[in-house]
């Protein structure tokens, strides 16, 4: 829903993208939960509902090729790309907050070492960062802001997984934390279409992040020319 309130003030323009202050961030792009032999496709499988969680495979599929086509552009450009997973220091999974995932006795299906991976068609490339988090907005639980403010960059740009989750969350950390955001709407994907377009909504309302397609911030990173680095 749109808070009329904003009704009251001319929308902020979307950052522009500035060398070597930019990063592309994908979030839970990784067989634990981006996947149907992943974890989440396991606890519905043996809970007998998979067709509850084949809109998200569907959602999932559509933005892959749009999430590496950013990938692409970015690294093309010398601009960082950083990915986050979800990965725990236990086994079960014990050491994650129960608001963020069920507690290890109610789970219907035990975890495996692929479920940390990222997914192939994203994955990382070289020596990429990825930060592992035990909390769905990546700011809580990883070094991240450190990082990123150690390295001058203060715009991210954000895709992956779900929209309505780790993405809103981590996208609003960022906002409250002074970054400028940009959400992906064609990169990113939720369990339904309907929960998607719901969370765009809201985390746009206001354009404190600003939303842009895919194809827009392909163009716009292929302009920049990273600066040769010191040596």
């Amino acid at each position: 829903m749109h808070d009329p309130f904003y009704d009251l003030f001319e929308p902020r323009p979307a950052p522009p993208l500035e060398d070597r202050r930019v990063a592309l961030v994908t979030i839970d792009m990784q067989y634990l939960d981006a996947h149907p032999d992943g974890w989440v496709g396991r606890v519905a499988r043996a809970a007998g509902k998979e067709e509850l969680l084949q809109p998200r495979w569907d959602g999932i599929a559509a933005i892959l090729p749009n999430i590496r086509r950013l990938q692409d552009a970015f690294r093309a450009a010398g601009q960082e790309v950083v990915h986050v997973r979800v990965a725990y220091l236990t086994t079960d999974g014990r050491d994650a907050g129960r608001a963020h995932m069920p507690s290890a006795d109610l789970e219907a299906s035990e975890r495996d070492a692929r479920d940390d991976e990222l997914l192939p068609e994203v994955a990382a490339h070289g020596d990429e960062m990825i930060f592992s988090k035990k909390s769905a907005s990546v700011f809580n639980t990883t070094e991240i802001d450190d990082v990123l403010r150690r390295m001058g960059i203060d715009h991210l740009v954000m895709t992956g997984i779900v929209t309505d989750g780790c993405v809103e969350l981590s996208s609003k950390d960022a906002a409250d934390r002074g970054y400028r955001v940009t959400l992906v709407p064609d990169a990113c994907a939720a369990s339904t279409p309907e929960a998607h377009e719901d969370a765009v909504q809201r985390l746009t309302d206001g354009s404190f992040i600003a939303a842009r397609p895919t194809d827009d911030l392909v163009r716009e990173v292929g302009e920049l020319r990273a600066a040769p680095a010191l040596a």
